[in-house]
């Protein structure tokens, strides 16, 4: 792998990293921290527990989502509301609500950054980052910061921080900013290559904001932006029509079946 992108002239001079199902897997990590959150409210919150299941609590969260606009980048303002509202529906006071419902979060929090990356991520990182700066750009609330691989990226953006989700073009557009700031030179946006699983949101994205994009199209699971599991929130979807519409054209500059391949398609970017 070292020969492979010592060998690399430079097509691109950062990459940007989707997380979830990216670097990780997202479905077991969001499991266990919604498993033990629950028993941590089952030994702390009884009356909570006693009233409502933990699917019940998923439920009540994914219909709070649907029907607040205002959650549609704050996952973890989402989870705070959810267990303040069903507190309140199990007699607790509004501050003592308040003050479980950020309890609770923070437990959560916590667990959601115990990430288990595939095989190859850490070795791979380590020596992209010796050719390239390194950032990641997430719609989720995961920390990169906070786990094992933090140290090799330069800067983390999340949806939640810039109020912003991919597809949209802010995320992308405040990449490449942040990445002049540390680079301190002036790039075009096709000097960064955006790696991530989800069409939609990472290569119909990253290709609208002129980035170069990989696409890891190696899961058994399709899904858009926000992944439609039991643990996470589904984003309002556009019609099928209206999607046809805004992405035909639009292709990955490389696909790869798993993220060890990412060396040998940043290679190949160089004759695009």
């Amino acid at each position: 792998m070292t020969a492979a992108i010592a060998k690399i002239a430079m097509p691109v001079k950062a990459i940007t990293f989707d997380l979830d199902d990216t670097l990780w897997p997202l479905k077991p990590t969001l499991k266990h921290a919604e498993i033990e959150t629950y028993e941590w409210l089952c030994a702390n919150a009884k009356p909570l527990t006693n009233k409502f299941s933990l699917n019940e609590i998923a439920e009540f969260r994914f219909k709070l989502f649907n029907d607040n606009d205002r959650f549609k980048n704050q996952i973890s303002q989402l989870r705070i509301a959810t267990i303040e509202a069903l507190a309140l529906r199990s007699d607790y006071s509004a501050p003592a609500a308040s003050e479980l419902a950020e309890q609770a979060f923070q437990v959560h929090y916590q667990l959601r950054q115990k990430v288990n990356c595939y095989e190859g991520v850490e070795e791979l990182l380590s020596e992209l980052s010796q050719n390239y700066l390194l950032g990641t750009i997430s719609n989720g609330n995961a920390d990169v910061t906070k786990t094992s691989i933090g140290r090799h990226f330069s800067f983390a953006l999340s949806a939640e921080h810039i109020n912003s989700s991919k597809p949209d073009g802010l995320i992308f557009d405040t990449a490449l900013k942040r990445t002049e700031q540390l680079l301190d030179q002036r790039l075009q946006p096709s000097d960064i290559a955006h790696v991530g699983d989800d069409f939609l949101c990472d290569i119909v994205g990253a290709k609208r904001a002129q980035f170069k994009a990989i696409w890891l199209d190696g899961h058994e699971h399709k899904h858009d932006c926000i992944k439609k599991n039991n643990h996470q929130l589904k984003r309002a979807e556009e019609t099928t029509e209206e999607k046809n519409k805004a992405n035909e054209g639009i292709v990955a500059d490389a696909i790869i079946s798993h993220i060890k391949h990412l060396p040998t398609a940043l290679a190949e970017l160089k004759t695009k």
